[in-house]
């Protein structure tokens, strides 16, 4: 939660509308007690109506007058209470002279009467546990800290033990980390020249290297140049910088906070710019101004970050810099790889001779469709190359918070002491402390940033703020997640989880195929903290860095650190290593994590590797292809100075057959893992690691113990239970089949029924709202429904994966089936057209294709099915049913069918207050219209429409605010 003027503000303003409803519910029960009282003493029943009528019209103030005759009456919009009471009027005067108005007439208009005051009630009622709930969460953090005191001296001896040993963890972890920093590691220059020489085509062996690698040394020279001119910084620029230093995650909140003002504010910009001016031209002699605080922070994962906390104009002096060089090395490498001869391309052309006997007897008359080496070349160039590096400098897009990987390391090394999972019941102690080691890691790099193809959906939904459109399309709005699936990644996450399903994708293609295929994976040990000073020196001056940028990156790196919590003692300089979380630091990893895609691209001519910063794989049909990329990976680690995770590597041969194949003894021992997933090497199937996820599920409970109100307790859950879980499940996908959806559905199934006592997550929570608040009945709309409207809005899992798993291959295997059909019809067809060709067309056409030296006898009989089916992956042999269609349905993620609403839903959906898109508006629909249907009845009989409370009275303001920084995770 940000901190000034502003939070303080909101802090005052949702004072004052807690206090204000209180006011307002205490007058109106007390009005309806008055009330009640009065039609309690009255038998006759339409003298007890038009009692009921008037305590209406007085608890709701509503004024009117069936006398007094206006001829504008059609003109004035009221509201559905307010024209039940006029009409009543009227039709209770009637029943004062009519006899033929019957008994069970007026008690239903005194039951419709009744609904209303009680329908307002409960609106007020829930208003104010609302209100109570914002309150006991806003004052949650200053009792957590007064309870954790009290709680030192009471803990069991068991919960002891474990707050000492995560504590030992984090001591033990710092001081790996430290012996990385502060320790220099020289690698070998000359060796490191000597490997660069000679895989950039400079000892003479590959001219087009050589030429491209001479174009991207002028490019960086002439950048260099240009970025060191003066006047670069103004109120346009700095709005970009501070944008995407707000969303890098190197800033505590209240830093954040203090960005946001500064967006806010055009004379704060402009001064900014002026002293940002005056560091740039004094760009030679730049250095930190001071000391650098170093701090640890938890993430969900259980890993422990080191983030340095600098100045606020440092950050952006350091984060305009580092996008700009981020944003030009992209486009140089890019560059690089297209210039002619210098990449080795994965789409090899089809050889002159073979592509004309291919046009000769096939004739190349339809329209041409895309082939699969396109698609994946195109898929590695927009997705994975570079893909650390930003397109431009306004683009940005991060994962929300709760969606990272699991880590699998830290689950072997406690999967000896795991022990069953306790489950939830009320009043739980002291949280319990982390399970899991501490690792020498430090911050992420910062994310790579992205232009959004469309509005996504935001981490902390409720709250949205869109204005009502004049001219509002409501169906599209309520449509807009409807074939959405064939949008590349955008996010972090995103292409990692498109990794999976692209290496299914393969495994089935390749299989079917060439009967195999053979993977391996890895990423590199603490890449970050452990990257020698020495290499990145020499890599980026074999591409042409100045001496004056090489200082000043020098100076970067050289940073003094100090621990927050060792302030007596004296800074440190870093020896090792790129501060996390910086654009800077991800120019150094890129620039040679490029050599490695490159030495790879050389020595498997033109296998890929799939690389995401310093998470790669590599994959292929030809075992020894994967083999010659994997010896080119050792190599260039032993090279760089850098070392690979051990947990994280592992390598995989799959047959058609399921068989076992030898694999090669170069290639890791290991099993290929992501996340809670773990590839099986018979099946080529990815399956849930249910261990692994136990593990998880202990630390979940000790998170929810943790926190210490509803609120809190709800956003832990939502975060973890949610999007955690499902971000490690894998995403769903046409490649993953039914089957992969059917055990996430079980897995979550198993997650609640380790946590909750004889119970599940809603039964305790209304349990929780009746022993905190008294309050009784609560249906379970109000714990789904959105903040906006008044609910809590708990996020539930299983409705995602229900609206898509009727859309997911049930086998997905049976589309290779398909297609082998349908390539032998395409063949039978193909034939039978070449032999009905006649003879002087062949002639015709044996010229057109330059067949003219060769007998005519030799082409008269039609192509072998194996020559047809030659090219499968580089051609189209048929319009229907091509490879190239199999292979984009395999990567497709399944279209959602959500719950279907008739009128009246659509009816209750425009009456909310603002408008539907103001209450909905960056939200999944899909996930929106199941739940309104599944509990919208309960919520308009309790609260008379779908919103709980009226919109005013919320203090939403508030819980955005504090909902809009990180958890803070236990431990």
């Amino acid at each position: 939660m940000s901190g000034g003027v502003f939070s303080e503000t909101l802090q005052s303003i949702t004072t004052t509308k807690l206090t204000e409803l209180s006011k307002k519910r205490h007058h109106f029960e007390s009005q309806k007690d008055a009330l009640s009282d009065k039609l309690s003493n009255e038998l006759d029943q339409r003298k007890r109506l038009k009692l009921l009528l008037e305590g209406v019209k007085q608890s709701f103030a509503i004024t009117t007058s069936i006398t007094k005759k206006r001829s504008h009456d059609s003109d004035i919009k009221l509201s559905p209470l307010e024209l039940l009471v006029k009409n009543l009027e009227k039709f209770i005067a009637q029943a004062e002279y009519d006899p033929s108005i019957s008994d069970k007439t007026l008690e239903q208009w005194e039951k419709c009467l009744v609904r209303h005051i009680d329908v307002q009630s409960s609106k007020h009622q829930y208003a104010t546990l609302y209100g109570e709930l914002v309150t006991e969460w806003l004052s949650a953090e200053q009792q957590q800290k007064a309870v954790d005191v009290a709680n030192v001296t009471s803990e069991s001896d068991e919960e002891f033990q474990k707050v000492k040993k995560e504590s030992v963890a984090r001591t033990e972890g710092r001081a790996n980390w430290e012996d990385l920093v502060f320790q220099p590691f020289e690698t070998d220059h000359k060796a490191i020249t000597a490997y660069l020489t000679t895989l950039f085509g400079m000892d003479g062996k590959n001219r087009q290297a050589k030429k491209a690698l001479n174009a991207l040394r002028q490019e960086v020279e002439t950048f260099g140049n240009t970025l060191s001119a003066p006047g670069q910084f103004n109120p346009t620029v700095l709005r970009w910088t501070i944008n995407g230093l707000i969303s890098s995650g190197l800033l505590s909140e209240e830093k954040r906070a203090a960005l946001k003002d500064f967006l806010a504010s055009p004379i704060i910009l402009t001064e900014v710019a002026d002293v940002l001016n005056m560091r740039l031209a004094s760009l030679d002699i730049w250095e930190w101004n001071r000391d650098i605080a170093v701090e640890q922070r938890r993430h969900l994962n259980g890993t422990h970050h080191m983030f340095i906390d600098e100045d606020l104009l440092e950050a952006l002096f350091l984060q305009y810099i580092g996008v700009k060089w981020s944003v030009f090395f992209k486009k140089a490498f890019i560059d690089f790889s297209n210039f002619d001869g210098a990449w080795s391309k994965l789409n090899k052309p089809i050889p002159p001779i073979d592509q004309a006997r291919r046009d000769f007897y096939l004739v190349p008359s339809y329209k041409r469709q895309g082939s699969v080496m396109e698609k994946r070349e195109k898929l590695y160039k927009s997705i994975y190359f570079m893909s650390q590096l930003p397109d431009s400098e306004q683009d940005e897009q991060a994962d929300q918070d709760g969606v990272e990987e699991a880590n699998y390391d830290m689950l072997e090394s406690s999967r000896q002491q795991m022990q069953p999972v306790p489950q939830m019941t009320l009043n739980q102690g002291p949280a319990m402390a982390s399970r899991y080691r501490m690792q020498a890691q430090q911050a992420p790099p910062p994310p790579p940033k992205r232009k959004r193809a469309k509005m996504q959906a935001q981490a902390h939904s409720f709250g949205a703020t869109a204005d009502v459109l004049t001219d509002f399309d409501f169906d599209s709005f309520l449509n807009a997640d409807e074939g959405d699936s064939d949008n590349l990644p955008k996010t972090p996450m995103e292409i990692k989880q498109f990794i999976l399903h692209l290496l299914s994708t393969e495994i089935i293609i390749n299989t079917k195929l060439h009967g195999e295929i053979s993977c391996a994976r890895s990423e590199f040990e603490s890449f970050g903290p452990s990257l020698p000073h020495s290499t990145i020196f020499c890599v980026l001056g074999f591409f042409g860095l100045s001496v004056k940028w090489s200082r000043f990156f020098q100076k970067f790196l050289e940073a003094p650190l100090k621990f927050v919590d060792d302030i007596s003692s004296e800074a440190r300089v870093r020896k090792r290593g790129v501060p996390g979380a910086h654009a800077l630091s991800a120019v150094c990893g890129e620039t040679i994590l490029f050599c490695l895609d490159y030495a790879v691209n050389q020595s498997t001519d033109g296998v890929q590797l799939y690389r995401m910063h310093d998470d790669f794989w590599i994959w292929s049909p030809s075992h020894q292809s994967v083999v010659k990329g994997w010896n080119s990976i050792l190599q260039f680690s032993e090279v760089m100075g850098v070392t690979l995770n051990k947990g994280k590597t592992g390598s995989v041969r799959i047959t058609s057959s399921g068989s076992k194949q030898p694999i090669d003894s170069s290639l890791p021992i290991g099993d290929i893992r992501w996340g809670f997933l773990k590839l099986d090497p018979t099946t080529g199937h990815f399956t849930i690691d249910q261990p692994m996820v136990d593990q998880h599920v202990s630390e979940l409970q000790s998170q929810l113990r943790d926190k210490k109100s509803v609120f809190s307790w709800i956003q832990a859950w939502n975060t973890y239970a949610g999007r955690f879980f499902t971000s490690n499940f894998g995403n769903p996908s046409n490649s993953f089949g039914r089957a992969h959806v059917d055990a996430m559905l079980s897995s979550f199934r198993h997650i609640q029924n380790l946590i909750f006592t004889n119970t599940n997550v809603v039964s305790y929570l209304k349990d929780t709202l009746k022993e905190r608040f008294g309050i009784d009945n609560v249906p379970d709309g109000y714990l789904y429904f959105p903040t906006s409207l008044g609910g809590l809005e708990l996020h539930n899992p299983f409705i995602g994966l229900l609206q898509l798993r009727d859309g997911v291959y049930e086998t997905p295997e049976t589309l290779m089936d398909n297609f082998f059909e349908a390539e032998i019809e395409a063949y039978r067809v193909a034939k039978d057209n070449f032999e009905k060709r006649a003879p002087q067309v062949n002639v015709a056409m044996a010229r057109q294709w330059q067949f003219d030296g060769r007998n005519l006898s030799d082409l008269q009989d039609f192509m072998s099915f194996e020559e047809f089916t030659r090219y499968r992956e580089k051609a189209s042999n048929f319009r229907e049913g091509v490879l190239f269609e199999v292979f984009e349905n395999l990567l497709k993620q399944p279209s959602k069918d959500s719950a279907d609403w008739d009128e009246s839903d659509m009816i209750q959906a425009k009456a909310i207050e603002g408008g539907f898109s103001s209450a909905f508006e960056g939200m999944d629909m899909g996930y929106w219209k199941w739940v309104v249907k599944l509990y919208g009845k309960e919520m308009i009989e309790r609260f008379g429409g779908l919103a709980a409370v009226d919109k005013g009275l919320l203090p939403t303001g508030m819980v955005n605010l504090v909902r809009s920084g990180k958890i803070q995770w236990q431990g």
